[in-house]
């Protein structure tokens, strides 16, 4: 299970929060080598257009991970939008994607040219 606290705070304008979080953990990958791990694996697994946007730093089954969201971006039209997202362990360095997840992302980015005006 991921938390991220975007998910436990509540959605008015303003609010008084309290959260207390203690994670000792030595991160051995930065958030800039987490983006670009994912940028070769997309290219190498899926192919050109799809791209790692900015990472956030999650808990998930007591680990870091960096969870990168990927782009799909075509020459003419620019930025289409976010097809997936892939998460980096931020200890190992291992890219936490199966082949069901590539294929899901694949079909995703499929859909969205599809309905884009080329």
């Amino acid at each position: 299970m991921a938390i991220e606290l975007s998910e436990v705070l509540p959605q008015v304008e303003t609010a008084q929060v309290d959260i207390t979080v203690h994670v000792s953990a030595r991160l051995n990958v930065t958030q800039v080598a987490a983006r670009r791990k994912v940028n070769v694996f997309l290219l190498n697994e899926i192919g050109t257009g799809l791209g790692g946007a900015t990472p956030m730093l999650v808990i998930q089954n007591d680990r870091l991970r960096w969870r990168v969201p990927v782009i799909l971006a075509l020459s003419p039209i620019g930025r289409l939008g976010q097809v997936g997202q892939i998460d980096v362990d931020a200890q190992t360095g291992e890219i936490l994607a199966d082949d069901q997840l590539i294929k899901d992302i694949a079909d995703h980015a499929g859909r969205l040219v599809a309905g884009s005006s080329l």
